[in-house]
């Protein structure tokens, strides 16, 4: 007996936006779950691989095509020049994926510090998807998928502000990673 897939086809006109799929498309949260585990083995697998044949090359690939996701992203946002509200208009965006703070020690007066023509703020990644997908595979951080989320970042800040940026890691962990993110005023 041959086994046949039924689907439903329907024709997709114009770009196809993921951002832009309603909340309840059907389905149990069991269907989801299951579905993302598969999706994460996939990507970790893929990640590792990509790793193994591009040698380090491969965080500098991943990272601009995080970097143009990030410009999409960011196109969905007001466009300001105050970097503490670009990053509380992008933690609603990008949070949803990467949930981020922005995070201060605790002798520090405000968020963000001038340094000459650069503003530099602490973003503390607490829910991952990224993360939870390195630890689900056993893979570690710092590879491939991390330099995914810096792009993503970087490009979605680059795109609101309409300046240059770089994410620096200062720590990374099983529950949060601290990073620093560097805008560069008088340019893009």
């Amino acid at each position: 007996m041959e086994y046949q897939i039924e689907r439903e086809e329907k024709e997709i006109l114009g770009d196809f936006k993921p951002e832009l799929i309603p909340d309840e498309c059907g389905g149990g949260i069991d269907d989801y779950e299951e579905a993302l585990h598969v999706l994460m083995k996939f990507v970790g697998s893929m990640s590792s691989a990509l790793e193994q044949v591009s040698g380090r090359g491969a965080n500098a690939i991943v990272y601009q095509a995080g970097k143009r996701m990030g410009h999409e992203a960011g196109k969905m946002v007001e466009k300001t020049d105050d970097l503490e509200k670009a990053m509380q208009e992008l933690s609603e965006i990008l949070g949803i994926e990467f949930f981020f703070d922005m995070w201060k020690p605790a002798d520090q007066a405000e968020y963000t510090v001038e340094k000459g023509n650069e503003t530099v703020v602490k973003l503390i990644f607490r829910d991952c998807v990224v993360r939870q997908t390195l630890r689900r595979e056993g893979l570690p951080q710092k590879g491939p998928l991390c330099y995914l989320l810096y792009g993503y970042t970087v490009g979605a800040v680059e795109e609101v502000m309409g300046i240059k940026g770089k994410l620096d890691i200062d720590h990374v962990g099983p529950n949060a990673c601290l990073k620093t993110l560097t805008i560069k005023w008088g340019g893009k």
